[in-house]
């Protein structure tokens, strides 16, 4: 008995271990395809100097629109937290996102920072 005991506790102590390792090797990370996806929509943000809000649209293909203007911008860099664009003037637009959704909005242009509003606001 005392040897069947020990067997089933190795096993299980293997089993555990395996299926640690596995996950550690396939973390889960989304592909760029799903990220351009995730940051894909039309979002509001406020200009809280001029008592303004914008309408910024990004397009599964990563075209940028701002107040139905088109801004010609190419991707530097996409991930999870951060969409970061780079305009035909050489400056940056930042998009930040939590786990839900694009938050906020940085426009190196004007050295600030602009909140996404809720779609429910």
């Amino acid at each position: 008995m005392k040897r069947r005991g020990a067997i089933l506790f190795g096993l299980s102590l293997l089993a555990g271990l395996s299926s640690t390792l596995i996950h550690r090797r396939h973390p889960s990370t989304i592909a760029d395809g799903d990220l351009a996806v995730f940051y894909a929509g039309t979002w509001t943000y406020r200009d809280e100097e001029h008592h303004r809000d914008h309408t910024l649209e990004i397009d599964p293909n990563m075209m940028i629109r701002i107040d139905g203007r088109s801004m010609p911008a190419t991707v530097e860099s996409i991930s999870s937290s951060a969409l970061v664009l780079l305009d035909q003037y050489g400056f940056h637009l930042e998009v930040r996102a939590n786990e839900q959704r694009p938050v906020t909005l940085f426009d190196e242009a004007d050295d600030r920072n602009y909140v996404i509003l809720s779609p429910n606001a």
